[in-house]
């Protein structure tokens, strides 16, 4: 690396550090551009956070470089991130969300299978510790549904694991890991599984309104083929651009959205736009559109019926 280009890089990783100086577009179009060169930094910092999570703390509310080297690894689609992101998770202490806001509840499958390096079984690891978070265990989860929009891994392998889940390997006590198997074998039509899952709902594990006996019928009833067509509906693919997906957060207000982005194009909740700095949620894609499937379910990562305007899961489903 040279002199020049070490420079550079240390002075775009400096942009990433505070909320309330937040880098423009075209720092993030230069850390695109010299990705190669920024991404030891990136990595250097998650390892920081990774070994001592209360220094992240000590730096205050305004710190964001450890969320935003995250997203931008995931970004660069550096698969020497996955590791160090599966140990992040598998931290056994509330801290770590505390620190990320809903980055890992919200964003964590897409950021997994973003920098995804082949290694299954680590992602199930996660999904499997019962000492973790069902937040962010159901989170890992998501990132098989990612993986199989982006046809990394096939509908079989996801509905294989999804069995395993259903059978044996997930604890006999309701949890929002349950309601996560269930919404996800639903988008993927369960045709393979309706025995287990009607026990899952005789057994009370998966909440009513995720899915019932009567939800369940319907689904079973679509067409298979047809509803494997909503393949882009049901689930968002790997992280796209920066500021694209960043805005919103970085930016809640009209002035300094308007120096880059159009505030009336955002498709965001505009409750999710008026809220203050340092109590916004993570940053998550929005899908241009909002499927609606009618009356049978409503998607977990759908607005809420009683308009609150947040997500389902984290609203009414919570």
């Amino acid at each position: 690396m040279s002199s020049e280009k070490k420079r550079g890089a240390e002075t775009l990783f400096d942009a990433l550090v505070s909320v309330e100086m937040p880098p423009c577009q075209g720092d993030f179009v230069e850390m695109l551009e010299n990705k190669k060169e920024l991404a030891p930094y990136l990595l250097k910092e998650m390892d920081g956070f990774i070994q001592n999570p209360l220094s992240i703390e000590a730096k205050g509310k305004a710190y964001i470089r450890h969320i935003l080297s995250v997203f931008l690894l995931a970004y660069f689609r550096e698969k020497e991130a996955f590791s160090k992101l599966i140990q992040l998770i598998s931290i056994e202490d509330k801290l770590v969300l505390a620190l990320t806001g809903e980055v890992f509840t919200e964003a964590l499958g897409r950021l997994l299978a973003s920098v995804y390096d082949g290694d299954i079984k680590s992602i199930q690891s996660v999904v499997e510790n019962e000492k973790l978070d069902p937040w962010i265990r159901a989170g890992a989860l998501d990132s098989f549904m990612v993986l199989w929009k982006e046809d990394v891994i096939s509908r079989a392998d996801v509905m294989q694991y999804l069995e395993e889940l259903l059978v044996d390997k997930l604890e006999r006590q309701p949890s929002y890991v349950w309601d996560a198997v269930a919404l996800i074998a639903y988008d993927l039509h369960p045709k393979e599984l309706e025995q287990q899952l009607t026990q899952a709902i005789e057994d009370k594990l998966i909440e009513p309104v995720v899915l019932n006996h009567e939800s369940l019928a319907g689904c079973l009833a679509q067409p298979f083929q047809e509803a494997l067509k909503l393949k882009d509906n049901v689930v968002d693919g790997f992280m796209r651009s920066p500021f694209e997906e960043l805005s919103w957060w970085l930016y809640p207000d009209r002035k300094l959205l308007q120096k880059g982005k159009d505030y009336e194009a955002l498709d965001v909740p505009i409750v999710d736009k008026d809220v203050v700095p340092g109590e916004r949620v993570a940053p998550m894609g929005w899908r241009s559109t909002t499927v609606v499937r009618g009356s049978k379910k409503l998607g977990r990562n759908e607005l809420c019926l009683c308009g609150s305007g947040k997500k389902f899961k984290k609203c009414c489903l919570n």
